[in-house]
């Protein structure tokens, strides 16, 4: 697997998600950035150069792997040999996609060994 860039990090703000974007975008002055329609999962996004912090608003579940937790996102240069190298490893993951205008971006989410969340999607260089 081959690790190309940190794309996100993504924070759960699910009590205060106006609150903590104002505070990110006014008070931090980060550029919001456009996010595309994520059903049931309401937040903001913003850029920091080439890096994304994501603001998602839905508390996050008792379930061992919730894309809705505090997370970091990796790209990678090709998802399947990730996930082959995920399976090798005998790591669980789950799968998921966002729709943007034009593209498909899938993913995948994990837990590190000290149970935080980590994702990898392919890098598209976007």
């Amino acid at each position: 697997m081959k690790i190309t860039r940190v794309l996100h990090a993504s924070v759960n703000a699910a009590e205060v998600l106006d609150a903590t974007a104002a505070f990110y975008r006014d008070f931090l002055g980060l550029s919001a950035c456009v996010r595309p329609d994520i059903p049931g999962v309401p937040g903001h996004w913003f850029a920091v150069g080439d890096v994304e912090v994501h603001l998602v608003g839905r508390p996050a579940a008792a379930v061992p792997i919730d894309p809705s937790r505090h997370h970091v996102c990796f790209g990678v240069a090709d998802l399947d040999d990730a996930t082959t190298a995920l399976e090798a490893a005998r790591v669980d993951y789950i799968r998921g996609e966002q729709r943007h205008p034009g593209r498909v971006v899938r993913q995948v989410f994990f837990t590190d060994p000290a149970g935080n969340t980590v994702e990898l999607q392919e890098d598209s260089g976007e």
